[in-house]
């Protein structure tokens, strides 16, 4: 193909139908337009198969890019990518970066592309490539999920709660307050004990769900196994929005839960522990959280405490 496109760009092709014939025949979906006037001249099979659209369907460039791309940011990053192309100087053939987009097919489905643009300059055509990859990411997300997603409750792992940390400590101001909720539930086992497994998997998906309804916007909740969890809340203005985050949680995992026709209850011991007074690395936080759950759930189950108590905030 690029034996190809370098003919066409040195005028070897006197017309676009050997160039219609040959990009036909390529099983990867193509389309070419004129630029800058920004009309489409043509699709090849392949994109007519795999997108569902006739050629004719779409006649602009800003017309393919309005009704293919669902995100705003693929369709202001697509315009500014076919920009740059048209208005590179000093070759005959330019080529851009493969992009990953989002495409919208006719009949309404989405499908996941990598897409690459070509210039041919002396004869002012644009040439798109579409490469599927829509199985590929189905399988990276799936790949993902189960390294960084708890199974049962959906929720991030310990894993993804040290990305979430490092992603943290990279971009917030130093100067700026976390606290660390390390959340352990009263009452589990005995579920587990007097009503099976099943029941105990589905008290920890309620927990999992009410956890996420008690947290604020911007809040980190995951599971760390068993019928331990943790809160991770960045930015804090004030001491009193840990406290706040802590009752509403206390709350909501007091009221009853009802399993398989039955009630049940469960209560929940919570330690907190702030950055950067009582840590500065997120194993440290978790070890004084663990410390005043435990201390907590000695003096009596329910309720939280701080590792240390804050100066007023």
């Amino acid at each position: 193909m690029r034996e190809l496109l370098d003919r066409a760009a040195e005028g070897a092709i006197l017309s676009y139908r050997d160039l219609h014939i040959i990009l036909d025949a390529v099983p990867t979906p193509i389309s070419w337009a004129t630029l800058p006037d920004q009309r489409i001249k043509f699709m090849n099979r392949s994109l007519t198969r795999t997108f569902g659209y006739r050629a004719g369907d779409l006649q602009s460039i800003d017309e393919w890019i309005e009704t293919l791309y669902p995100r705003a940011e693929d369709r202001v990053a697509a315009r500014t990518y076919w920009e740059e192309l048209r208005l590179t100087e000093g070759v005959s053939i330019s080529e851009g970066a493969a992009q990953e987009l989002e495409i919208r097919c006719a009949d309404g489905s989405l499908k996941t592309v990598q897409h690459r643009g070509i210039m041919l300059h002396e004869i002012s055509v644009g040439i798109a490539t579409f490469e599927d990859i829509t199985d590929r990411k189905r399988a990276e997300d799936a790949l993902r999920r189960i390294a960084l997603e708890d199974v049962l409750t959906g929720l991030p792992n310990r894993r993804q709660l040290q990305e979430r940390w490092l992603d943290e400590m990279q971009t917030a101001d130093p100067f700026r307050i976390s606290s660390l909720l390390l959340i352990d539930l009263d009452g589990f086992k005995a579920i587990n004990d007097r009503l099976g497994h099943d029941a105990g998997d589905a008290a920890l998906v309620a927990v999992a769900d009410r956890l996420r309804e008690s947290v604020r916007a911007g809040d980190f909740v995951c599971r760390i196994g068993g019928d331990e969890f943790v809160v991770l809340l960045p930015g804090i203005h004030a001491h009193r929005e840990v406290e706040q985050v802590c009752w509403r949680i206390g709350a909501s995992l007091s009221a009853p839960i009802h399993i398989q026709g039955r009630v049940v209850s469960i209560g929940a011991s919570i330690g907190a522990s702030l950055y950067p007074q009582d840590g500065d690395n997120l194993q440290e936080l978790m070890k004084r959280a663990d410390e005043a759950m435990y201390r907590r759930k000695a003096d009596r189950k329910g309720g939280w405490e701080w590792f240390r108590v804050p100066y007023a905030a």
